[in-house]
C-alpha cells in the first residue's frame, strides 16, 4: 500500500448490482432502467393491466408518464391521466393517447366514472403521486404539525374512481399515518391494493428486451439535458415545473 493507501476498493455485492446492457444502445434509452421505468412497469403489472383494460393514472410526472407508456404497450383500451399541469397532460395525450383530466377543473374521480362504460369506473388505478398529493387545508395543517405523515387525497380519489372488484396500485411513496383513508369504502367495493418498493432487478431483462425491440422508448420524456455542474438549477426547474420540464438528465 504505497503511501498508506489501499490499492483496491471493495464494493459490497458488486457482483449482483450491475446489469449489463448492449453497447449498441444509447445511454438515454437505458438510463431509466435504474429506477423509474421498473417502477412504472411494476405499477402497471400490479394493476393487472392487459389488452382491453381501463386504467386511471394519478400523477403525470416521470413515473406516471412511463406508466401510461407501459399500459399502452400492454394494450389498455382506455387510459386516463390526472394532473393539473397542462403541459404534462398535453404530452400524455399526444404521446400515449391518454385522456387528460385536470383536477383543478373537475372532480377527477367523477369525470372518470362518467366516461367509462356503464359509469362503473376503471378496472384499475395507479397512484403515482403518493404522500406529496395536494390535499385539503386540514391535511396541510396536520402534515405541518407532524400529526400526519402523508396526504390521503390521491388514495381517496383512487378508491372512488375504480370499479367494484378493481385494483389500486400504489408506486407513489407514503410514510406515516394517513388522515381520511376510506377503508370502509375499499372494503365495500372489494378492492385489491398492491404496493411497495420496486423489484428493479426482477424486471430489468424483460424491460431491456422491450426497449431493444422498439416497444418502449422511455427517453422521450426527457426535456432537459444539462451539465452535472448545473444540477442545482436542474432540480429547481423540475421542482418549480418551469420550462415545461418533464425530466432532466445530467452529464458530467
Amino acid at each position: 500500500m504505497p503511501g498508506g493507501q489501499a490499492e483496491y476498493v471493495r464494493v459490497p455485492k458488486g457482483n449482483v448490482g450491475p446489469f449489463k446492457v448492449p453497447g449498441s444502445l444509447p445511454d438515454e434509452k437505458v438510463l431509466f432502467l435504474t429506477d423509474i421505468l421498473p417502477t412504472a412497469w411494476q405499477a402497471v403489472t400490479n394493476a393487472q393491466v392487459t389488452r382491453g383494460s381501463t386504467v386511471a393514472i394519478y400523477g403525470a410526472g416521470p413515473v406516471g408518464l412511463l406508466s401510461a407508456a407501459c399500459a399502452r404497450m400492454l394494450g389498455a383500451e382506455q387510459i386516463f391521466i390526472v394532473d393539473h399541469h397542462p403541459y404534462r397532460l398535453r404530452f400524455a395525450h399526444q404521446t400515449y393517447g391518454a385522456i387528460p383530466v385536470n383536477f383543478d377543473e373537475v372532480d377527477a374521480a367523477e369525470y372518470i366514472i362518467e366516461n367509462t362504460a356503464g359509469h362503473r369506473g376503471v378496472d384499475a388505478v395507479i397512484d403515482a403521486i403518493g404522500f406529496e398529493a395536494k390535499g385539503s387545508l386540514l391535511e396541510t395543517v396536520m402534515t405541518n404539525l407532524k400529526l400526519e405523515g402523508s396526504s390521503g387525497f390521491a388514495l381517496r380519489q383512487c378508491i372512488a374512481a375504480v370499479r367494484r372488484g378493481g385494483v389500486v396500485s400504489v408506486p407513489g411513496v407514503y410514510a406515516g399515518p394517513i388522515h381520511g383513508f376510506l377503508f370502509g369504502d375499499a372494503f365495500d367495493k372489494g378492492l385489491t391494493f398492491k404496493m411497495g418498493q420496486t423489484h428493479v432487478h426482477k424486471f430489468l431483462p424483460q424491460l431491456l428486451e422491450q426497449i431493444e425491440e422498439g416497444n418502449l422508448s422511455p427517453e422521450v420524456i426527457i426535456t432537459h439535458r444539462m451539465n452535472l455542474s448545473d444540477a442545482a438549477e436542474g432540480y429547481r426547474i423540475f421542482d418549480k415545473r418551469e420550462e415545461d420540464c418533464r425530466k432532466i438528465t445530467l452529464t458530467p
